[in-house]
């Protein structure tokens, strides 16, 4: 296997790696649980929530709409809601204008991107994200626009854990997976690099007290607290 100080491809996942998976995903859920349970335990609720969001997040393989769903249901159920007031949720959530539209970029995410760039290595996105999503996520972090190689959903038959986007940004990139890590925060991640053949890169972020022990389990190469540690990680030649 080829030692990381030879890796010279950089695959990166998106959501919770480099943008916000609390903006985009579990904040629309809140504001619903709110809506519908103004008096429940905000600890309680944000801790539930989290954690099934990582749970299903992680496993499923559904459609993005389909992966929506299984999210509030399982989260109100978790929180023992009567169906009624999942019902509730549901389209207080459909009904949220910034409901999976809300795209907040990490901190220093396109200073990163920019110096690991200049340091030598190709960057690509391998995300279960679609198209649309990645196009709204260009805006906001420019920088994406240079990169190599994006795949997403729309690109292939099976997303992560599978590894079928991740060998496929490797034939882009013109690199032999194990010249490749692929970087994400949850386990889906770091199966599909090992099924793939490539370093893995398991970063905990806001969700690292739900991840660390998936990620553990995974046992990718190295586990990083945040984007920021890459700097000292992939140095560059």
């Amino acid at each position: 296997m080829i030692p990381i100080d030879e890796v010279d491809a950089l695959l990166f996942d998106m959501d919770g790696t480099l943008i916000d998976l609390g903006e985009r995903w579990w904040y629309p859920f809140i504001r619903a649980f709110d809506k519908v349970k103004p008096d429940y335990d905000k600890q309680k609720r944000q801790e539930v929530l989290e954690d099934m969001i990582t749970q299903v997040m992680e496993t499923s393989q559904g459609s993005s709409k389909l992966l929506k769903l299984q999210m509030v249901w399982k989260s109100a159920r978790a929180l023992k809601l009567s169906l009624i007031d999942v019902v509730k949720v549901l389209r207080n959530v459909k009904s949220d204008p910034m409901a999976f539209r809300n795209i907040v970029p990490l901190d220093g995410v396109n200073d990163i991107l920019e110096v690991l760039h200049s340091r030598g290595y190709d960057l690509a996105i391998v995300t279960n994200a679609g198209d649309k999503t990645v196009n709204k996520v260009k805006k906001h972090i420019e920088f994406l626009n240079n990169f190599d190689v994006i795949i997403t959903r729309n690109k292939v038959k099976k997303i992560k854990p599978y590894p079928e986007s991740l060998l496929l940004a490797c034939m882009e990139l013109g690199k032999d997976p194990s010249m490749c890590a692929m970087i994400g925060d949850f386990p889906q991640d770091i199966r599909a690099g090992k099924a793939g053949g490539t370093k893995t890169v398991g970063i905990l972020g806001d969700l690292g007290d739900f991840t660390r022990s998936r990620l553990e389990l995974e046992s990718p190469d190295f586990i990083i607290s945040s984007l920021v540690d890459l700097m000292n990680l992939f140095p560059g030649s």
